[in-house]
């Protein structure tokens, strides 16, 4: 039986395509965001740091593959939840979520960025 809102009406659902669009689309955004010279695009697969160096910038630094291997979970945990979404209203829930993430982790990423 399908959820229904209040007023008897099913909620609209939203297609793994338009999800896999947005979230790709997303993280390009926020990759192109950390790096717009592109100067840095062979560490490209370490910008999931940026979220520890947002936190504490020892942590991107310094933190190892512990910090990363968490950085990576958050990530892994939140696609999990975002791809298995329904709804409109929870698939734009963990949108803004990502793109919360996705804001922390580009200004910790800026932050260790060396500067010219």
């Amino acid at each position: 039986m399908a959820a229904e809102a209040s007023d008897g009406v099913p909620p609209k659902r939203v297609t793994v395509l338009t999800k896999t669009i947005l979230y790709a689309i997303t993280w390009l955004v926020a990759l192109f965001a950390a790096n717009p010279t592109l100067e840095f695009w062979a560490l490209a697969y370490m910008f999931p740091l940026g979220l520890a160096a947002f936190v504490n910038l020892r942590w991107g630094n310094d933190g190892g593959w512990t910090a990363y291997g968490i950085c990576i979970a958050i990530y892994l945990v939140h696609a999990f939840f975002f791809f298995r979404s329904k709804t409109v209203r929870a698939t734009a829930f963990w949108l803004v979520l990502l793109v919360i993430l996705l804001i922390c982790n580009v200004s910790g990423c800026r932050a260790q960025l060396p500067r010219h």
